[in-house]
């Protein structure tokens, strides 16, 4: 509870910018049970669920422009403004954020025009 009020009352460290809906708020990527089905192992489950998040997040940070390195708290606020539920940053996730951010980086295909 600490964290959730803390979380409300701190403004975030990160600008993102997203793209203008016509309707509603866009659907999250689908979680694990819907992506993988009931036979996931747990571990399969937790790490496609830290991966998802950190796909989403590293894009959303490429699309707005901020760039590696980033601090853990710079991450943890990009994964927050998101609004992922029961989404609580760990080590694992933001290596997976930075890998994933690293990657649009190196893509020389990947162009962001706006």
């Amino acid at each position: 509870m600490l964290r959730t009020l803390r979380r409300t009352l701190l403004r975030s460290r990160l600008r993102l910018t997203v793209r203008p809906l016509t309707a509603g708020a866009p659907d999250l990527p689908p979680t694990a049970s819907d992506a993988l089905g009931t036979e996931a192992t747990a571990t399969e489950a937790i790490t496609y669920n830290r991966v998802r998040v950190a796909t989403a997040t590293a894009l959303a940070l490429y699309r707005s422009g901020h760039r590696l390195p980033l601090a853990n708290d710079q991450l943890d606020d990009a994964v927050h403004a998101l609004h992922f539920p029961y989404s609580v940053p760990s080590p694992a996730t933001r290596a997976a954020l930075r890998a994933a951010l690293a990657v649009l980086e190196a893509d020389p295909t990947i162009n962001i025009t706006r």
